[in-house]
C-alpha cells in the first residue's frame, strides 16, 4: 500500500509512513468533528498533522531540527485549521440553502 498524499518537506518525507499517515487522517477527522472538509483542505491538514506526528516521534533534544520543524508545523496548523473549518461551515451553509445563499433582486 502506498501513501495517499505527497509530502513536499524533503527532510520529513522519508519519515512519513502509511501508519503515520493513517493516524494523521484519523486525527484530522476528529478535528473536523461533524464538518465535511473539502479534499484540498483535508490534504493540507493531513500533511501538516503527519509532519507534526513525525516530529514528535523523532525529536530528541530541545534544540534539534525536529523541534524547530514541530514548532513551525504546529503554528501552520493553528492558522490552517480554523480556515478549513470556516470553509466547511460556509460550504454547508450554501448547500443547506442558507438565507445568505439566496439571491435577492428588486422588483
Amino acid at each position: 500500500m502506498a501513501l495517499t498524499y505527497t509530502y513536499p518537506d524533503a527532510y520529513l518525507d522519508t519519515r512519513i509512513t502509511e501508519e503515520r499517515e493513517a493516524r494523521a487522517i484519523e486525527e484530522v477527522e476528529l478535528l473536523a468533528g461533524s464538518r465535511t472538509l473539502s479534499a484540498d483542505w483535508t490534504e493540507k491538514l493531513v500533511i501538516l498533522q503527519a509532519y507534526i506526528l513525525a516530529c514528535l516521534e523523532h525529536q530528541g533534544k530541545v534544540d534539534d531540527l525536529f523541534t524547530a520543524k514541530l514548532k513551525t508545523y504546529r503554528e501552520e496548523m493553528a492558522i490552517q485549521l480554523p480556515r478549513a473549518l470556516a470553509a466547511a461551515d460556509e460550504e454547508a451553509d450554501v448547500e443547506s440553502g442558507s438565507v445568505y445563499a439566496i439571491p435577492v433582486s428588486r422588483a
